[in-house]
C-alpha cells in the first residue's frame, strides 16, 4: 500500500512517489502530475536550458580551461 499525502494545490491524496516539488506561487509546494499539468502558468523554473548549446555542461567546456 502506497504512503499518500495531499497535493498541495489542490488538496487530493496521492501516493507520495507521484508527487513533485515545484516552486509554486513563490513558495515550495507539492503537487500531483494532474496539476502540473493544469498549472503550468503558475509554477516557476528555478532555471531553464540554454537556447544556445544546452548539452554542453560548463564544467567541460574548453572555454574554462
Amino acid at each position: 500500500m502506497a504512503v499518500m499525502d495531499p497535493c498541495d494545490s489542490c488538496g487530493e491524496a496521492t501516493p507520495v512517489y507521484r508527487l513533485t516539488s515545484v516552486i509554486l506561487d513563490g513558495r515550495i509546494a507539492r503537487v500531483c502530475p494532474r496539476c502540473v499539468a493544469t498549472e503550468k502558468d503558475r509554477i516557476e523554473l528555478p532555471f531553464a536550458p540554454r537556447p544556445d548549446q544546452g548539452a554542453i555542461q560548463p564544467s567541460t567546456s574548453r572555454d574554462i580551461w
